[in-house]
């Protein structure tokens, strides 16, 4: 797989409509629905996005900087030919970058632990025409090896982790897993919050104990982690602002695609 293929399928922008009452909903829910302790991971994530599932896009793609980079840096198969799995794919939004050119895939397969969230995806599916026939929406642990649907071995020609690594506690048995799906040769494309030296340490304590208390977890050692595990193709740093947040509070976000060799 080269990059260059990537130049081949038009990537579009994703700005699902929103409103200053949706955008109150979810902060309301962001703010006072705080993930339970003490259940099962997946019960921890729905109780969380069960009363905002619906309206999760509108909101977070004002946040989620990364997203587009990540979808423009991702190595491409030949058309029809390839398999890409967006682990942590939540509603499926990813998928909308490529449109009705999302076929350029011979099968893609979203895959997230959350029911509501998978619940948004499988709508999202039957909403385009046509994409049923290679989308599938898959309720499973990214860490489960034996997880029903999963691809064999070897298999998968693209693996995306959008926002979804810093919020897996076990992330490195995810990337362990991923990197057993993938062809070699395969590409891993991650992008997330993190923190970043350039910004001082108050800036980075901040940012990193207002996102755990939402149990995503900010970790440095996630760049780090993938250079070692992945041949880096693609290394980005950027900042993001938030909505209704003054400009001047930016977090940091990366973006990384390595390929298993």
């Amino acid at each position: 797989m080269s990059s260059s293929d990537t130049a081949k399928v038009p990537i579009v922008e994703y700005c699902p409509p929103s409103s200053f009452a949706t955008d109150m909903k979810v902060l309301k829910h962001m703010w006072f629905a705080k993930i339970v302790p003490g259940q099962s991971q997946q019960d921890r994530l729905e109780s969380f996005y069960k009363h905002q599932a619906d309206l999760y896009d509108s909101y977070r793609f004002r946040m989620l900087h990364a997203r587009m980079p990540m979808i423009k840096a991702m190595p491409l198969p030949p058309k029809g030919k390839g398999v890409w799995l967006d682990i942590g794919g939540g509603t499926g939004s990813n998928l909308e970058y490529f449109a009705e050119n999302l076929n350029h895939f011979a099968k893609v397969m979203v895959l997230d632990l959350c029911p509501s969230l998978a619940a948004q995806a499988e709508e999202r599916v039957k909403r385009h025409p046509g994409w049923s026939s290679f989308v599938q929406v898959i309720v499973a642990d990214a860490c489960d090896e034996k997880a029903v649907s999963l691809p064999p071995a070897g298999s998968v020609d693209v693996i995306t982790f959008s926002y979804a690594l810093s919020m897996i506690p076990d992330w490195k048995a995810a990337l362990a897993n991923a990197k057993r799906l993938l062809k070699k040769g395969g590409h891993l494309c991650v992008c997330d919050f993190t923190v970043d030296e350039t910004q001082g340490w108050g800036m980075q304590t901040m940012w990193s104990k207002i996102f755990a208390s939402d149990h995503v977890y900010l970790r440095a050692e996630h760049r780090p982690f993938l250079r070692e595990q992945f041949k880096a193709v693609h290394d980005e740093l950027g900042f993001g602002t938030f909505p209704y947040v003054p400009p001047v509070m930016r977090a940091p976000w990366y973006v990384f695609v390595g390929q298993k060799v």
